[in-house]
């Protein structure tokens, strides 16, 4: 959690970076939606197996891919007439079924623990996970798309892990005795369409996101959201083109 408030700290000194340029403008907005992910890392040294049986029982088996769903605010700051940057701040529910081999202690006669095995069939987790998730991303804007505006994007997203557990074993997901980092990163690709006539400031997003720390998460998201009008209420007197808009 340490790392996304420095990540969230960091994105609100460039935001004010940003706004120091006469002609930007910037409107808010609400979005929520539905996604997809699959857990690729390898996860079996987090679930406590010796190093030698690793070998043995390779990656987690049958990691699938679960459905999950995100909601929050965002900012959208146009730095130029075809350019804009749009940082989100989002909660996200995400997770997946994972199968591994079950494992069994070897005890000596003593009744001590002196190593493992594996032992017959396997047990199959749901694991949910959630986070505090902030994509960044610079849209290049085509305009007069139909009844819109398109905007594919790329960028980078940043998250910190919150709450999660397995349904099985009520392990955590994030912790000391969790499978997953708290902090996750990676890079995401978007792809948006805005209405500008016909419902006007409703858009929808497409996006693509591959984590890259331990659970190697590719993600496909869906969201809805509704971008409000430039708050002229709110311009600055030091720049007279901050949250205001003139076509």
């Amino acid at each position: 959690m340490k790392k996304i408030i420095i990540a969230l700290a960091t994105l609100l000194m460039l935001t004010s970076n940003v706004f120091a340029e006469k002609d930007v403008k910037v409107r808010f907005g609400l979005e929520g939606g539905f996604n997809m992910t699959k857990w690729n890392g390898d996860l079996m040294p987090n679930y406590g197996v010796s190093p030698d049986l690793i070998s043995a029982t390779a990656n987690i088996d049958d990691a699938s891919v679960r459905p999950g769903f995100h909601a929050g605010a965002l900012m959208d700051i146009i730095i130029e007439k075809h350019w804009s940057i749009q940082p989100e701040v989002l909660f996200q529910m995400e997770g997946s079924e994972i199968t591994t081999p079950i494992i069994t202690p070897v005890l000596n006669e003593e009744g001590e623990m002196v190593g493992q095995e594996i032992g017959d069939g396997t047990i199959t987790e749901k694991y949910t996970a959630g986070y505090i998730r902030i994509p960044v991303v610079l849209y290049y804007n085509i305009m007069n798309v139909g009844p819109g505006q398109l905007s594919p994007g790329l960028g980078l997203f940043f998250a910190g892990g919150v709450c999660g557990k397995s349904s099985e074993t009520e392990r955590n997901t994030f912790g000391v005795d969790g499978i997953l980092d708290e902090f996750d990163w990676g890079p995401t690709v978007k792809i948006g369409y805005e209405f500008q006539n016909v419902a006007s400031g409703l858009y929808l997003n497409l996006g693509f996101s591959q984590g890259m720390t331990t659970s190697k998460s590719t993600g496909l998201s869906l969201s809805v959201g509704y971008k409000f009008q430039y708050w002229k209420a709110l311009r600055r007197a030091y720049n007279t083109g901050i949250l205001e808009y003139n076509p």
